[in-house]
């Protein structure tokens, strides 16, 4: 009994000293003591929230006291904080953030006795729980190199004896006669350069033929740019000098031969942002993505009193994007906390204006169908859950696929539901499925994406090579589990009212009305508007309905999940 107590005292002792706007001044005895606090109690860990509200005020004492004595050390509890989330939930991404800030904690303060700490841990990181041993085998060898009278030195040193050494192909002198320099034989080549782009996220893919190591530099100020120093790499003898982009956030990507030993890569940019650097292999590319500060959503010139009240009611898509030619418009992404929940969600009708979709036997339009459930979902989504719902069209209009998503983007939506009528050729298929971006699985997936997009197979192929480097950065996990939750939401919803109510099940596919979303995203095939009986269903306003009350259940189903610790 006294076991529970304690464990109560604790759990509310942390909520009290990590709630948002707490007055209890941070310092950095007491961030060691609930950090010990945390790793004792089983109970605390199982909470995902508890680690990152850690995490927060970790985070916060390092940027306000950046030159206090005890700073490494916090650096290095929050590293190890880290960790421990990553095995608590056995997330790859939360490793991969372990690694990152123990790495962080050594180039900050290379001389630290905890330097050959941090290295190590990084190392068994990579090696148990990512099994990268090339990498993990990079960090042992570092430490070996850079602290060799460090205590963990001769740990590192038998892990090296243990693990395989990567393979490195034999470098040899040789002269590249069309930039007159000399560069090394064999060497990695830069083949080509790539991206996909929105208003405040870029991601740019450097096609190499071989791995690379890649030092970053930024150099932040009025003309901030960041760039890549790729060791002993060729350019390929066709690669333009400059790839434009021209978006709100990078104006070019610039490419050329810095010196005998370094390609230099530099991302010009329009102002300051945050950088990932990631590698991928087969094929190898590194992989850098740029993400925006934040821009406010507002009307700069004065309106008439009537007109602002009209734009305040219709924040949707349309709006902004026809008030965008006469009124200068800025966009505001709000800063989330993963412990924040759902707050907005963002609905699209699919198709709409001179893009019907799909159209039924009885002259049923997909783009009509699904504008009504739209609304009858958002109505349904206000009431129930007491969220803020934006539609991205509130009436019968046409919209690019891409700026779907980039209006979800923008507003800073946490979910992005998509609402489609299936069909297919004969006319007998039927039920219900569910979508997440991914690669398709099969033909008909594939299939479903083609019409969806507009494009054709082999269309969906293309994009499915362009989403293979999208991926990793996309909410893959997240939309999964909330397409699972909406799909039996669905089946569970709708079969106690209609007779043959298929459940089609979790599909994945390239959807590009997905591609892009920053939040947990689906789209959702309501039922075959090209089967008889079901078009009859989806013209129905109780299916509608139904359909709308359904899908509400899965996200509140979903929402219950968001706080658990494990990462599926």
């Amino acid at each position: 009994m006294k076991i529970k107590y304690s464990i109560l005292f604790i759990s509310l002792l942390f909520l009290i000293v990590t709630a948002p706007g707490s007055a209890i001044a941070e310092d950095y005895s007491a961030l060691r003591y609930d950090y010990q606090q945390l790793i004792k109690s089983s109970q605390l860990q199982r909470q995902r929230t508890t680690w990152e509200r850690l995490i927060k005020r970790f985070d916060l004492y390092i940027a306000q006291n950046p030159h206090d004595k005890n700073v490494v050390k916090a650096l290095f509890l929050l590293a190890r904080t880290w960790d421990g989330l990553s095995k608590a939930s056995g997330s790859r991404k939360d490793t991969h953030k372990a690694i990152d800030h123990y790495l962080n904690m050594v180039d900050r303060f290379p001389q630290s006795k905890l330097a050959d700490d941090s290295l190590f841990l990084a190392g068994q990181a990579a090696e148990y729980r990512l099994k990268d041993r090339a990498t993990a085998y990079s960090h042992y060898q570092r430490l070996v190199l850079q602290v060799p009278a460090g205590d963990m030195a001769g740990e590192a040193q038998k892990r090296l004896s243990l693990l395989p050494v990567p393979v490195v192909k034999k470098q040899t002198a040789a002269v590249d006669q069309s930039h007159h320099t000399q560069v090394v034989g064999d060497s990695p080549r830069l083949n080509n350069i790539r991206y996909w782009s929105g208003p405040e996220y870029t991601r740019v893919v450097l096609d190499l033929t071989a791995p690379v190591v890649a030092k970053p530099h930024y150099l932040k100020g009025e003309n901030p740019r960041l760039y890549f120093d790729l060791l002993y790499t060729k350019l390929s003898a066709d690669l333009p000098p400059s790839v434009p982009i021209r978006n709100g956030l990078v104006k070019q990507v610039r490419a050329s031969l810095f010196d005998a030993q370094r390609t230099r890569v530099v991302l010009d940019l329009n102002r300051v942002a945050e950088y990932k650097l990631a590698t991928l292999e087969n094929p190898h590319r590194l992989v850098i993505d740029i993400k925006g500060s934040p821009l406010k959503l507002g009307i700069t010139t004065q309106l008439p009193e009537k007109q602002a009240v009209t734009a305040a009611a219709d924040d949707s898509i349309a709006s902004i994007l026809n008030s965008a030619s006469d009124r200068q418009v800025v966009l505001h992404v709000p800063q989330k906390t993963h412990d924040e929940g759902i707050h907005l969600i963002v609905i699209d009708a699919g198709h709409g204006g001179k893009d019907p979709g799909a159209i039924g036997p009885r002259n049923v339009y997909e783009k009509n169908v699904v504008l009504k459930m739209a609304k009858a979902l958002a109505k349904a989504l206000r009431q129930q859950l007491g969220v803020k719902v934006l539609l991205t069209r509130t009436d019968d209009r046409y919209l690019k696929l891409r700026q779907r998503t980039e209006y979800a983007n923008q507003v800073g939506a946490d979910l992005f539901i998509s609402l489609h009528a299936n069909a297919t050729a004969n006319g007998k298929a039927y039920g219900v499925e569910t979508y997440f971006l991914n690669l398709s699985k099969n033909n008909q997936a594939a299939e479903v994406a083609a019409r969806e997009n507009g494009t054709t197979l082999q269309e969906v192929g293309n994009l499915e090579a362009i989403l293979f480097d999208l991926m990793a950065n996309a909410k893959i996990n997240e939309s999964s589990r909330l397409a699972a939750e909406v799909q039996q939401a669905l089946v569970a919803g709708l079969r106690p009212h209609y007779s043959r109510i298929k459940d089609l099940g979790v599909k994945q596919g390239p959807f590009h009305v997905l591609l892009g979303a920053t939040m947990p995203s689906v789209l959702i095939e309501a039922g075959f508007i090209s089967n008889p009986r079901e078009e009859k269903r989806l013209e129905s306003a109780n299916y509608q309905k139904r359909v709308a009350a359904a899908i509400v259940t899965g996200v509140k189903n979903y929402s219950a999940t968001i706080d658990q610790v494990a990462q599926r």
